[in-house]
């Protein structure tokens, strides 16, 4: 299991599961039927959302791409960001994501992108299809 995905979980667990335990304790000190029901929802939707993405690590659902990163367009009025990265087989690949992620210019990842059941291209096209993404190094690969 790449180590940005079991982060991911494993934070999302502890959310849920943090969110159940304070919601509830606290819910049951001051009585507080509404505060305990929302917080047993959150927490039901949080391991709904760990058990989907569970499947989609060990199903291999998702798309890794290693390149280096050749460019960082950031959006002036947006919330987003256009980066440019040229993968191992030399293609160029270019996608949307938040502002904060931060990839530099000129050093190495991996990056790991919800399959699309339609194109390669839309998985990587679409903000919230970006699982996760690790750094292997900053030197960029030498070409033969």
């Amino acid at each position: 299991m790449p180590k940005p995905l079991l982060s991911k979980l494993v934070a999302q667990a502890a959310i849920g599961f943090f969110c159940v335990l304070f919601g509830c304790i606290i819910g049951l000190q001051t009585k507080d039927k509404i505060l305990l029901f929302m917080s047993l929802v959150i927490g039901a939707c949080c391991l709904i959302r760990c058990i989907s993405l569970h499947h989609l690590i060990h199903s291999g659902s998702y798309l890794t791409v290693e390149g280096y990163c050749s460019k960082r367009e950031v959006s002036a009025f947006k919330k987003t960001q256009q980066i440019h990265l040229i993968g191992s087989d030399d293609r160029e690949y270019q996608f949307t994501t938040d502002k904060s992620v931060k990839l530099l210019q000129g050093h190495y990842y991996r990056m790991y992108f919800r399959k699309s059941p339609y194109n390669e291209e839309e998985s990587m096209g679409l903000n919230d299809n970006l699982l996760g993404f690790e750094e292997l190094s900053s030197i960029t690969p030498s070409k033969d």
